[in-house]
């Protein structure tokens, strides 16, 4: 029988939630993919229409966290009036929350998720990209405003917030402390330095000292490089005039 979209998106959800469950319960290898079938309400080879194999349940629960965290961003009021720190801050304090239902399940995959450098690096891109594209936002409203400034290397520094963020998740995972204050304060004093270190501008600067260095070391002596060329080019070319 046909479904619709609809119930496809239910099904979905049912197979990643079901998955969540046993692989927390049992761990990932252990558990199989005719478990989560099972525990879905799925029949064994529907499961296959929508996720091939165990890993991409994996990468389906954290496309749907980022579609959750933006959800719930898009929700808090006035998010758009907070200062930058307090919005990059609201997105680490947002999906700690979101995980902590699912804790140990995070705990059993996210290292499978985040720091495998295997073929799983191109399943990991829709949600690397979807988070970039909360940092980017952040970051374009705040350089809009002028509240800091134009950044040089601005895809650069989307990349070090996506590192930042699962730092800071396995910090969480490993977070003893009650109410998992050491996280807190440690995502409160390393965004603070992080902010001050881009509202001064330090990457900018360090990008003119490096253009500086540039132009007075290396294309001042390109004259001297290319003579240098020049003459090995000659040296060759009587050497196969020779032949």
């Amino acid at each position: 029988m046909k479904i619709n979209n609809e119930q496809k998106e239910e099904n979905r959800k049912k197979i990643i939630r079901a998955a969540v469950d046993i692989f927390s319960e049992k761990g990932f290898r252990p558990a199989t993919m005719k478990a989560v079938a099972k525990s879905a309400g799925v029949a064994d080879a529907t499961i296959y229409n929508y996720f091939p194999t165990k890993e991409s349940i994996l990468f389906g629960y954290y496309e749907d966290h980022i579609k959750d965290l933006i959800e719930q961003l898009k929700n808090i009021e006035d998010f758009n009036t907070y200062r930058f720190q307090e919005q990059l801050q609201a997105v680490m304090e947002t999906s700690l929350e979101l995980y902590l239902p699912d804790r140990e399940f995070v705990a059993e995959t996210s290292k499978m998720v985040f720091l495998s450098l295997s073929s799983s690096y191109r399943q990991l891109k829709p949600v690397r990209q979807s988070f970039n594209a909360i940092i980017r936002d952040i970051f374009d409203a705040a350089i809009e405003v002028g509240e800091i400034p134009d950044q040089v290397f601005l895809e650069i520094s989307h990349q070090l917030f996506w590192d930042y963020y699962i730092a800071m998740v396995h910090y969480w995972l490993n977070d003893t402390s009650e109410h998992f204050t050491d996280t807190t304060l440690l995502v409160d004093k390393t965004l603070d330095l992080a902010c001050t270190m881009i509202k001064s501008g330090v990457a900018n600067k360090v990008f003119d000292i490096l253009t500086f260095l540039f132009k007075q070391h290396v294309l001042s002596r390109m004259d001297m490089f290319k003579d240098k060329i020049d003459t090995a080019q000659m040296v060759k070319r009587k050497f196969m005039e020779g032949l």
